[in-house]
């Protein structure tokens, strides 16, 4: 690989790409449909737009995989652009076996799903999986879910994180040697939609009061090895 030119190209201007970009001294980010004249235009089914990708220290790809010949081929171009291959993944490709299950990084991943398959084929080529739980912040606060009726259940508890800690987070693990493995991003405590509700003045009807209740734990004992003792994460139902 030549020498890099820049030490982070972000893939994807999404809703934590953006704010990681923004937050970061000397990255690069990349859009579909740039819009300013600092976004690379990149689109992965565009095979010439590969080359827009600046040789790198780090490379943090934020979309979904897919698993497809095409992006299988993607990843290998990255990696002869770049030193380390950072991916944003989801909880959901673990597999949810039964109620109040403390998922870990050792839990069971869903290949039947293809994102699942393919971040782990990227892993054991030397990709680091951050795996994100439910992502809250500006724009995307909990109450907003509630009041557009998405939340059938009201005794369901839900995993959250801010997009500030994971933005931190990130910012810290890129400037380390990680390769082949899997962090879970997550406060490592679940949040009831009960009391969000109730912080928010929010009224459930009784069906939803009349669910069982439900509860996994994506646990972050992994994760906290890379985070200063005294970390605290925000708390994302504020």
């Amino acid at each position: 690989m030549n020498a890099p030119i820049c030490e982070l190209t972000i893939l994807g201007n999404g809703y934590c790409g953006s704010r990681l970009y923004a937050n970061h001294s000397n990255a690069r980010i990349t859009s579909r449909t740039p819009t300013l004249d600092e976004h690379i235009y990149f689109q992965l089914d565009d095979q010439t737009s590969w080359h827009n990708i600046p040789t790198s220290k780090q490379v943090l790809w934020t979309f979904a995989c897919c698993n497809s010949d095409l992006e299988n081929r993607f990843f290998t171009f990255l990696k002869q652009r770049c030193e380390q291959v950072f991916i944003y993944s989801t909880t959901s490709v673990y597999e949810h076996k039964f109620e109040g299950q403390v998922i870990d990084e050792m839990s069971a991943i869903d290949r039947t799903k293809a994102r699942a398959s393919a971040e782990e084929n990227y892993r054991q080529q030397g990709a680091c999986l951050l795996t994100l739980c439910g992502i809250a912040g500006p724009d995307r606060s909990p109450i907003n879910w509630l009041n557009k009726g998405r939340i059938k259940n009201a005794n369901k508890e839900v995993n959250l994180i801010h997009v500030d800690d994971i933005v931190s987070i990130t910012k810290l693990l890129l400037t380390q040697k990680l390769a082949r493995i899997r962090l879970n991003l997550a406060p490592g405590k679940t949040y009831s939609w009960r009391d969000i509700a109730h912080t928010n003045n929010y009224i459930f009807s009784d069906e939803a009061l009349a669910h069982k209740a439900s509860k996994k734990l994506i646990a972050n004992a992994h994760l906290r090895n890379y985070l200063r003792q005294d970390y605290v994460f925000i708390n994302p139902i504020q």
